[in-house]
């Protein structure tokens, strides 16, 4: 996910209050016998699959929905990430031609809440959510009310290609599940004769939040932002420099490589499906592409735990994905409709079979068992590993995860680190003006409110 400009920044503190009505359709006339009916109530669902399968599997939801209910047409209409999305809310938002339902990611949890243009779910709605990982349903609830109702969550695995190990000799390996261990196998595989990088993942500062996260530390201050609104952050502490230090001695060493490109997680999913990278992090959501890629390609796949700095309490992971949120100012008729279709969407059923496709976590613990009936998440399996990982999170202010409006922007400063650093940049240098810019555009963002 690309960190937002502060061009978009800007523009989508313009249209704060900003009304955004959407119209349904005109009733029409059948015959001069025949009374006008009313068009279904249209409601327009903007998310971020532009892949075909999960695009498919989102046009075959909304196509059910509608045979269950007539009177409500979902029109879904894919973007090719978040901020995309972002951007263009805020110009529908102006226009007023916003969604009935859209997309929003973790990250911009805190900005969207801030806008003022979306409504909190219903406390119907939310009384439906019992069986919801609690952690994923504190994640969205602000002020005490849940704002985003959750719909992917994925957390970063390791994947390992396995025909490689056994190739160099290194068949039954125990996987990594330490980035220091992750080192000495690719030094072992270097000196089994294997040529080429190691490791690939992306220029991502999502992967330093997690390692945060698992190390107990806190991304910004006010209790990670749910006791007080954030002033700081911490991106100079040692649980940020120390997987940076890692990542510039895996640069250095020639193991690591990745795209180019930030937030790059398909490109580099599809360089470790050409066979030959032995390992890949990225998020657990890959796990269907993955699997099905290195079948078609004649290479074997091994799901393993993020790994993480040698010592580490692993206290868990932070919530990563979105949630589907409502415009305040559209039609309580409209609202009702997208908030019916939002809740079919995250049925037991249906948060199941999107397990099945995408590898996101079955949020709803009556999803676990109907994917356990169904012969999924055996041990061993590769959906169990992201699925016990994720499950295994300890609560803490740590594992709650970072809420600020700034998100996206601190996001974008620390890319910018990153790549500093993997270009020969000191870390400790490096961090320290990325830090001292983070907190200028937090200071900024809070001074308008």
């Amino acid at each position: 996910m690309n960190g937002c400009s502060r061009r978009l920044f800007s523009r989508w503190l313009t249209w704060l209050g900003a009304a955004c009505v959407f119209m349904a359709g005109a009733g029409r006339t059948a015959s001069a016998q025949t009374a006008a009916l009313p068009a279904p109530t249209l409601i327009e669902f903007w998310h971020i699959f532009p892949d075909a399968p999960r695009q498919q599997w989102i046009r075959e939801r909304a196509a059910e929905f509608h045979r269950l209910h007539p009177d409500i047409q979902v029109r879904p209409v894919a973007y090719a990430n978040y901020p995309q999305a972002f951007q263009a809310l805020a110009t529908a938002a102006r226009t007023g031609k916003a969604p009935a339902l859209v997309q929003i990611s973790e990250a911009g949890t805190q900005l969207a809440v801030d806008s003022m243009l979306f409504r909190p779910l219903s406390r119907a709605a939310a009384g439906q959510l019992g069986d919801y990982l609690p952690a994923v349903l504190n994640y969205y609830r602000v002020g005490g009310q849940l704002y985003g109702l959750p719909f992917n969550t994925s957390s970063p695995v390791l994947y390992v290609n396995t025909s490689l190990l056994k190739k160099a000799g290194l068949a039954g390996t125990r996987l990594p599940d330490t980035l220091e261990r992750l080192t000495q196998t690719c030094g072992a595989l270097k000196r089994a004769g294997s040529a080429g990088p190691c490791l690939t993942f992306p220029v991502d500062a999502w992967y330093f939040e997690q390692w945060s996260a698992q190390q107990g530390a806190l991304w910004v201050d006010g209790s990670n932002g749910r006791q007080s609104r954030t002033t700081k952050t911490f991106l100079m502490g040692e649980a940020v420099a120390r997987p940076l230090r890692w990542l510039s001695a895996m640069q250095r060493a020639g193991y690591y490589v990745n795209t180019g490109k930030i937030e790059d997680n398909a490109g580099v999913t599809q360089l470790f499906l050409k066979g030959q990278i032995p390992f890949l992090m990225t998020s657990s959501s890959r796990i269907g592409q993955v699997l099905s890629g290195s079948r078609q390609r004649g290479f074997t796949v091994q799901v393993g735990r993020m790994p993480v700095p040698q010592g580490s309490p692993r206290q868990g992971l932070v919530v990563g994905g979105s949630s589907l949120w409502i415009p305040r100012e559209i039609t309580p008729q409209s609202a009702a409709a997208a908030q019916d279709f939002a809740l079919y969407l995250t049925s037991t059923a249906n948060l199941a079979s999107w397990h099945h496709l995408s590898g996101y976590d079955p949020l709803r613990q009556s999803s676990v068992d109907l994917l356990r009936q169904q012969g999924w998440l055996q041990p061993g399996q590769a959906h169990t590993v992201a699925v016990d990982q994720f499950r295994s999170t300890r609560a803490s202010p740590a594992t709650a995860g970072a809420l600020f409006g700034s998100f996206y922007e601190v996001r974008a400063v620390l890319h910018a680190a990153i790549e500093r650093v993997l270009a020969g940049a000191d870390v400790a240098a490096s961090l320290k003006a990325a830090q001292t810019r983070a907190d200028e555009i937090i200071h900024a963002y809070n001074a308008r409110f």
